[in-house]
């Protein structure tokens, strides 16, 4: 019946339609708002990406499964689009979970990190996106929405990874090599700033605005993917940082090379003791706040921070909460996984819907607001271990 009334509206439209195989629609008067709220939309055959993972085809089909079965509760809720786009994709690859990070000297003496000792899973995701029709580059002429897919509605659905709520800290030499945790990278968790049919919701600008953003995260009851860095263990790595980062800028005076070579030696002798001001200031204040951590108690509380990691400014307070979006300092999970399931098995999923009100003409196109309130995020949750 639905393919049907697909049909029909396209039949409907042929006398005022002169429709191309590609990006434009050709019309036979001039394109505006009303016109193209009357033009019939389209799903789009799922592309899908293998990136190469290491999986059996059972493995695989058990996986598009499960990819298809995302798509079929999106595409219920809005199986006849007017004006719109369906752009549905799936992608599929290896990763590894939990991983140390390997410190070697790369180039020029610099320590490089490298990933080892991770968790084997097969990470998939689903994205479909909602791309709004607009009028082209002449009068007569509709552009469709899925030749600018970047500008779109979208609901994401990342299996077996952390996706949207883990920021990943880009460091190379002695920083990443003292921010670890049994090996493992330290990562911020984006702040929780509200709930959202019972679930927490997350947002990296630490604000909670559910017209433009809901991330959630599904996951075992009872135990968490990450784990939480304490304030000790953030506090005495800090400090070694601090004084490592001023030790080399101080060291690189003493000694110059390059560009500092044009200094005098006046002032250069100005900047160490500058440096070493700054660094002694630093350190004090990393200290003074582990003194008071270590007298209140709250030595292994979590690590909650404004959002720099390494200097947040001797003027502001170390540590934060969430509620005031701070971020939670936190490593990922080696005992997480479970082995004894097949690496394809979802063990955790990441839901993250994104609104683009500027991407339609009119917002009754928009999609967003009926995915917000209708899809069916308590199957995501079923579907955790099976």
């Amino acid at each position: 019946m639905k393919e049907q009334l697909t049909i029909l509206l396209l039949f409907l439209f042929t006398s005022t339609f002169a429709w191309s195989q590609d990006q434009w629609i050709k019309t036979t008067t001039p394109c505006d708002k009303d016109l193209i709220l009357k033009t019939p939309g389209r799903w789009l055959k799922p592309s899908e990406n293998d990136n190469k993972a290491k999986i059996t085809g059972q493995e695989r089909q058990q996986i598009m499964n499960r990819l298809n079965t995302i798509h079929q509760w999106l595409y219920n809720l809005y199986p006849s689009l007017t004006a719109v786009d369906g752009v549905p994709d799936y992608f599929i690859t290896d990763r590894k979970f939990a991983s140390e990070l390997k410190m070697e000297s790369g180039p020029n003496g610099k320590l490089q990190g490298f990933p080892i000792n991770g968790i084997p899973v097969v990470f998939y995701q689903y994205l479909g996106a909602f791309c709004g029709y607009r009028c082209g580059r002449v009068p007569n002429e509709i552009v469709r929405g899925a030749y600018n897919a970047s500008a779109s509605t979208n609901l994401t659905i990342q299996i077996n990874g952390l996706g949207f709520i883990l920021t990943g800290l880009g460091w190379d030499d002695y920083f990443a090599e003292i921010m670890r945790i049994d090996g493992r990278p330290i990562q911020m968790l984006s702040p929780i700033v509200g709930k959202w049919k019972g679930y927490d919701v997350y947002n990296s600008n630490g604000i909670y605005n559910p017209n433009e953003m809901i991330v959630l995260l599904f996951h075992r009851e009872g135990m968490l993917p990450y784990i939480p860095v304490t304030r000790k263990q953030y506090l005495d790595r800090n400090i070694e940082c601090q004084q490592k980062t001023f030790d080399k800028a101080i060291k690189g005076l003493e000694q110059p090379e390059g560009l500092q070579l044009l200094m005098d030696k006046k002032e250069r002798d100005e900047q160490i003791k500058k440096q070493q001001k700054m660094r002694d200031e630093m350190i004090k204040y990393y200290r003074d706040e582990l003194d008071a951590a270590t007298k209140a108690g709250l030595l292994d509380s979590p690590a909650i921070i404004s959002g720099g990691i390494t200097d947040p400014g001797t003027n502001l307070p170390v540590f934060t909460t969430q509620a005031k979006g701070g971020y939670m300092l936190v490593t990922e999970n080696p005992a997480y996984f479970r082995k004894d399931l097949p690496k394809y098995v979802p063990q955790l999923i990441v839901y993250t819907l994104i609104n683009c009100e500027s991407c339609f003409v009119d917002q009754s196109l928009n999609p967003y607001k009926l995915i917000d309130e209708n899809f069916p995020i308590e199957k995501l949750q079923a579907m955790i271990d099976k």
